[in-house]
């Protein structure tokens, strides 16, 4: 037994070692195996790839060559209709060339017939016939001078054949008389210069700028009845001499602006004592100058006495304008009448503009732009400048004004409030207090008129004539204050006693 171990033992490193050799040979004959496979694997992708890489260069060139034909195709057809169209194109540019000079020429002979026309026209002369028998030959060219003499022949017919005024047809005969007598020398002067060979004209006697003839002021305008009870206003005279006509509707609200001395008080109390002549409104003056001898409120003074006007103390303005704002709900909404008319005036709006009811002002303002016309309310406010700063930085003051009298300022402030930016070169032409800029907007254009001179004296026949009016109704005081007066039948502010009577007065 001993020696089979011994044997065993003496074996056993021999098989072993046999066994370490066997494993040797199998991981070498393993590993040369796998790497055969791993470079038939490698051959055959890089075949793959070789294939298809032949392949994507083959479908390159394929579509390269695709699209070079297609170019080639594009560039023949393009050339093809290049010929094809070119026919027609010389035909359109020779009958587009032949258009323009029948156009020209046919523009030249238009011109040409056109100035031909006017020369004619101004040397033809025209035939004015004045009632059944007169007639007087005019040239053309003088008719703006003949014009007011026209019109004062006619009034002077209408007025002999419809009235036994006498006197009155010869006032007007006797303005007629002076209007020729400057007609004849306006005439006589322009021919002298014509026959002395002067190259210039004076542009101050016969330019655009040439002052009226003759203006009506406003005493005048009453005699004649021009400006009457349900009769259109007359917003002054343009360089013809031809009245300006609108209704009160058409002014809404108003902006006056100018300088001091341009006239914009005597425009304003002209305005004012015609509205309430013409509709008999109620008007409501603020009027931070109201002592002052040369005042809006000093000038129509005279018509406080006939109820018609109310100068706002300046510590009761918030109170008024609130008012107007309720006034003007209750008549939108049918709870009130809307006669009589109101009238608001403000002089220098720019100091309102200090006090808190500002923004409720300009609130109102812009109410007026759109309803007042419903409401019958009107606005007329002055301002020596309407820049923005003046106004607490409130732009939208301007736009809420539907009508402009702008006297002599600075262009640009006429352009501040004329939309046509050259229209402000008119103001140039103002040369006189009273003339202004007159712009609605049913107007057309900005016209320039001289506006009636309105004094003292003629606020108080206004004030007689109301008065005349009023006493035959047998009411004292024609209208009450109607922005006081509520609907549960109180009054508020003043004396509650005086307004109790005004309203029964109102009623009688």
């Amino acid at each position: 037994m001993k020696q089979f171990i011994k044997i065993l033992l003496m074996i056993l490193p021999g098989i072993v070692v046999v066994l370490l050799l066997f494993s040797v040979a199998w991981n070498f004959i393993a590993k040369a195996h796998i790497h055969q496979f791993e470079e038939t694997v490698a051959s055959q992708a890089a075949q793959q790839a070789l294939k298809e890489k032949v392949a994507y260069k083959t479908t390159e060139y394929r579509t390269k060559r695709t699209y070079l034909e297609a170019q080639n195709r594009y560039q023949l057809e393009k050339i093809r209709l290049r010929i094809e169209t070119l026919p027609r194109y010389a035909a359109l540019k020779f009958y587009s060339a032949v258009g323009l000079l029948a156009f020209l020429s046919l523009s030249l002979i238009i011109l040409a017939g056109g100035y031909t026309g006017a020369k004619i026209r101004q040397s033809s002369v025209c035939t004015a016939r004045i009632g059944p028998h007169s007639e007087i030959p005019v040239h053309y060219k003088d008719l703006q001078h003949f014009y007011p003499i026209a019109v004062n022949l006619s009034l002077a017919e209408i007025e002999a054949s419809v009235s036994t005024s006498h006197e009155n047809a010869y006032q007007i005969s006797r303005r007629m008389l002076d209007d020729i007598t400057h007609y004849t020398r306006v005439l006589a002067d322009q021919r002298s210069r014509k026959s002395s060979g002067s190259s210039t004209i004076n542009m101050e006697a016969t330019g655009p700028s040439q002052h009226l003839t003759y203006t009506p002021n406003f005493a005048h305008l009453l005699n004649n009845e021009m400006i009457a009870p349900n009769k259109p206003l007359i917003l002054g005279y343009n360089r013809q001499g031809q009245p300006q006509y609108r209704t009160l509707q058409d002014l809404k609200t108003v902006a006056v602006a100018g300088w001091q001395g341009s006239g914009k008080t005597l425009s304003m109390a002209y305005l004012t004592a015609s509205i309430i002549l013409a509709y008999r409104t109620q008007a409501y003056i603020i009027d931070p100058h109201k002592h002052h001898a040369e005042s809006l409120s000093s000038l129509l003074q005279p018509l406080e006495k006939t109820g018609y006007v109310t100068n706002v103390n300046p510590f009761e303005t918030p109170l008024y304008i609130r008012r107007l704002n309720e006034t003007l709900d209750r008549r939108l909404n049918g709870k009130e009448l809307s006669t009589p008319g109101i009238l608001l005036i403000i002089d220098e709006m720019e100091r309102m503009a200090k006090m808190d009811c500002f923004d409720e002002l300009i609130a109102f303002l812009s109410r007026c732009t759109e309803e007042t016309r419903k409401a019958n309310i009107t606005f007329i406010g002055s301002a020596h400048k309407w820049t923005a700063r003046h106004f607490k930085g409130r732009a939208d003051i301007r736009g809420s004004m539907n009508s402009m009298l702008i006297h002599k300022t600075k262009p640009s402030q006429a352009d501040l409030l004329l939309e046509d930016a050259a229209s402000k070169h008119l103001v140039k032409q103002l040369q006189q207090a009273g003339e202004a800029i007159l712009c609605t907007d049913y107007d057309p254009a900005p016209t320039i008129v001289s506006m009636p001179l309105c004094t003292r004296d003629d606020i108080q026949t206004i004030a007689n004539m109301l008065d005349v009016k009023t006493s035959g109704t047998g009411n004292s005081i024609p209208q009450p204050n109607v922005l006081f007066q509520d609907w549960d039948g109180q009054s508020h502010g003043g004396n509650r006693t005086a307004r109790s009577r005004l309203k029964i007065a109102s009623h009688a």
